[in-house]
């Protein structure tokens, strides 16, 4: 019998996918949860419950949504810092 790979380990494979639960083992709370399956495609197994999410299409919206110095951050709707 094997032994299911952990969330994190799945991370290293594009083709796996990642469950709500997974999310929540990798640290992420509730709300970014919920934001993560409202951009990525979700995939639906007929039979099976709980909707799924591809560690690639999880990937590339970290990588999207890392911003660093070649971009400028957006900004909350409605935040005036002055």
């Amino acid at each position: 019998m094997s032994v299911r790979p952990s969330p994190a380990e799945r991370l290293a494979n594009p083709a796996a996918f990642l469950s709500r639960g997974d999310l929540a083992k990798l640290g992420l709370e509730r709300r970014a949860i919920d934001a993560v399956f409202r951009a990525c495609p979700v995939v639906s197994l007929p039979g099976y419950s709980r909707p799924l999410i591809r560690v690639s299409d999880y990937a590339e919206l970290i990588k999207r949504s890392t911003y660093r110095d070649d971009r400028v951050r957006p900004r909350a709707h409605g935040h005036n810092p002055d």
